[in-house]
């Protein structure tokens, strides 16, 4: 961790990310792989660091957000297999060969260049087609999915390893997810009644994974879930949350009835009581929107946030809890005593998702490694 006089940081529990892939990995079963996903520094946890450890574990496939993200891990030793989880553009074909990473083709004119490049340096490119069940993002529609694969197909130095598809409402909507997975069946049927075959299917996700069985095929993606979040209620995925987010009181005042605290006056005390100042804020990726509206933990106990979230602070109202000092620990995401406060929770407050929670946490934070 490098030096920060600013008391925020971040502990992320590399053992309960290994046991979180190992019950993941066990409840696929042996027949279907694993795509860690690890896109967005690893939803904020730390590309690299997060990476190694579950290479440790054994899963030998990793899902990014971007060519960058797959090179660095390629200039930090990791072998395994890296797949970019998204369309890129075609002038940087040749960085996917440069670095061996698997590309996903989603439009004829980046496999064409692609295809030019890998015969150019005379290599077969292993990659991975994305068509579009119901996602409305990325892919040819299904409609179009054998077209596209079969002229795909037809170019040169092209290993055409796996095929995928991704859920929008496996979380929410079984109907339209199972129409989704009949769709993918379909496509992967008539595509093998004209011996066109992959190695690896996949679609799905975390909340795939635990909800429906069925879109495992050979290969699944698991995102969310390694992290210790689990968009489901399946209690055979019982994960542990991974990441802690801790700062501590940097001043504390006593203000009298009346008073207001931070920007637009949105709190205004109805009695007198104690406000510790915290060292994190919006600018840090602790959202505005909780202002008023969360909690933390200081001495195994939850106090309220009050006034808005500022750029670097935060305010929290301690009641007559004189006890409490400058240099005290706060914590924001995590557990202490009988008191926890998870990034479900700053979710549900902030009105959004876990996964904005922990990928919008600012990478400037120092982030601390550790097995517990």
């Amino acid at each position: 961790m490098e030096k920060m006089y600013r008391p925020l940081f971040i502990e992320v529990d590399l053992g309960a990310l290994k046991r979180n892939a190992r019950k993941v990995k066990n409840y696929l079963g042996a027949d279907t792989g694993m795509i860690a996903v690890i896109k967005q520094a690893a939803y904020g946890h730390g590309l690299v660091p997060v990476a190694q450890a579950l290479s440790d574990e054994g899963v030998d496939f990793f899902g990014v957000g971007s060519i960058e993200e797959a090179v660095e891990l390629r200039n930090n030793g990791i072998k395994n297999s890296i797949f970019v989880l998204t369309t890129v553009l075609p002038e940087f074909a040749d960085l996917f060969i440069e670095h061996n990473i698997v590309p996903t083709i989603t439009d004829i004119s980046f496999a064409k260049k692609l295809s030019k490049a890998a015969v150019k340096r005379n290599v077969k490119v292993s990659a991975h087609i994305k068509i579009d069940t119901g996602m409305g993002r990325l892919g040819a529609y299904s409609k179009d999915a054998y077209k596209f694969i079969d002229g795909v197909k037809r170019l040169d130095n092209l290993c055409l390893d796996g095929l995928y598809t991704h859920f929008p409402v496996a979380d929410s909507d079984p109907e339209f997810t199972r129409k989704q997975i009949d769709i993918f069946n379909k496509v992967i049927t008539q595509l093998k009644n004209d011996n066109i075959r992959f190695n690896y299917y996949h679609c799905a996700n975390s909340a795939a994974i635990a909800n429906y069985k069925d879109s495992h095929f050979n290969m699944a993606r698991p995102g969310i879930i390694l992290y210790g979040i689990n968009p489901s209620v399946n209690k055979d995925l019982d994960v542990e949350p991974v990441l802690s987010l801790k700062s501590k009181v940097v001043f504390v005042k006593k203000i009298d009835k009346g008073m207001s605290v931070s920007y637009g006056r949105t709190f205004t005390a109805d009695k007198s009581t104690y406000i510790a100042t915290v060292a994190v804020g919006y600018a840090d990726g602790y959202p505005l929107a909780l202002s008023n509206n969360a909690k933390v933990i200081i001495k195994g106990e939850a106090f309220k946030l009050v006034g808005r979230v500022c750029m670097d602070h935060i305010m929290v109202d301690i009641g007559d809890r004189n006890d409490i000092s400058i240099g005290d620990e706060v914590t924001l995401i995590g557990k202490e005593a009988d008191s926890s406060v998870s990034a479900v929770d700053l979710a549900d407050w902030a009105k959004t998702i876990p996964y904005e929670i922990l990928s919008r946490l600012s990478l400037k934070i120092p982030r601390m490694y550790m097995i517990k």
